[in-house]
């Protein structure tokens, strides 16, 4: 079953290969890929998602364990 993508800059629809990839997915084209890439420099993107410190300590630390008070 193929699943219909389109293009989060341009609505195109992104085509798959021979070998059901898409090469600039989720892009339908490389502009398309820099153009969101020029976005997020832009500062025209953001994570809004709120985070509680802990929350932040365990995705900030590599090994998930929360650093030590000190």
């Amino acid at each position: 079953m193929v699943r219909v993508t389109t293009c989060p800059v341009c609505n195109r629809v992104v085509r798959e290969d021979e070998k059901g990839e898409a090469r600039y997915f989720p892009f339908c084209s490389d502009r398309c890929r820099l153009i969101d890439l020029n976005r997020w420099f832009e500062g025209r993107y953001a994570i809004v998602e709120q985070l509680d410190e802990v929350e932040l300590e365990l995705r900030l630390n590599r090994d998930g364990e929360p650093r030590a008070e000190e």
